[in-house]
């Protein structure tokens, strides 16, 4: 596999672990301003973490298409480990430091989806989106 291709694509994750993490930050900062009752914060909050998920979904969609000029096995190992899996990593610099940036990108939105969820529940009760999922 081509090295440079490679390195296009950690960039791209690179992006997206970035927007994640602001992602997260602006999360904790509506968990904050909901508790003050500011709801003028929360809205500009809102917009804010909206551009990042509009960034993080354009930095997803740079990634697949990046790996659409691959060959079809790597491709599919590279998807599998942006989806968790730790397994088969082969012992190459550039494979390594993706298969680590794909795990900490998953870890990083799961946390954010779990502090998301919480401010929902407090906030909307049985009315919250996460109470209606199994």
């Amino acid at each position: 596999m081509e090295d440079g291709m490679l390195m296009e694509i950690l960039k791209e994750m690179q992006k997206k672990y970035q927007c994640i993490s602001e992602i997260e930050r602006i999360t904790r900062d509506i968990g904050d301003a909901l508790s003050r009752n500011d709801r003028t914060s929360v809205q500009i909050l809102l917009g804010m973490r909206q551009d990042e998920m509009d960034k993080a979904d354009i930095n997803e969609r740079n990634i697949m298409h990046l790996l659409s000029y691959m060959a079809p096995g790597e491709a599919d190992q590279i998807a599998r480990w942006m989806n968790g899996e730790q397994e088969n990593i082969p012992d190459h610099p550039f494979f390594r430091k993706l298969a680590e940036k794909c795990f900490s990108t998953r870890l990083l939105l799961k946390r954010t989806i779990e502090l998301d969820r919480h401010i929902s529940i407090r906030l909307a009760g049985k009315d919250s989106y996460y109470q209606t999922l199994p």
